[in-house]
């Protein structure tokens, strides 16, 4: 498979991606068992606290590809509601389903990534001490809450 030249600097923010986006760095979309084959190799490499994203410029590194320092469709800012509920997801999947965003967004900047796996940390022993999903998710709708009251402190 012939790789598509691109221009970028040697260094540059890492970003978190679906798989579409590796697509655009060869003259061909990648067939997904060449793709994961790569990831089995150790060239593309996954993040950890969440299946199906994986780290963009590290995996080009690895590839022998120039890295990028910014991605064609900006990466929106998000929200201390949104890092909130990211966080939660990579705590329980099935008890905090992931939020709507992103199931649509493309790429997940690393500070946001970071960031939410932090606060899933943070939060790990208290939702794990949650008998049952009621509680969890009465857990979650104060955490929710008090971000809000936060949000709303920091503004005025």
């Amino acid at each position: 498979m012939k790789r598509k030249a691109t221009s970028g600097a040697s260094q540059g923010p890492e970003f978190i991606v679906r798989r579409e986006a590796f697509d655009r760095y060869f003259d061909h979309p990648l067939p997904s068992s060449t793709f994961f084959d790569l990831v089995d190799d150790g060239k593309i490499l996954a993040w950890p606290q969440m299946r199906g994203r994986y780290y963009l410029n590290r995996s080009l590194k690895k590839l022998g590809l120039p890295t990028v320092t910014k991605l064609p469709e900006p990466v929106r800012k998000r929200s201390l509601e949104d890092i909130a509920r990211l966080a939660f997801t990579l705590l329980d999947a099935i008890v905090f389903p992931a939020p709507p965003w992103l199931l649509t967004e493309e790429a997940i900047d690393a500070t946001t990534a970071d960031h939410a796996g932090r606060m899933a940390n943070q939060y790990r022993e208290k939702v794990e001490a949650c008998k049952s999903i009621e509680e969890k998710l009465a857990y979650f709708a104060g955490v929710l809450d008090a971000q809000l009251l936060l949000e709303a402190g920091q503004r005025s």
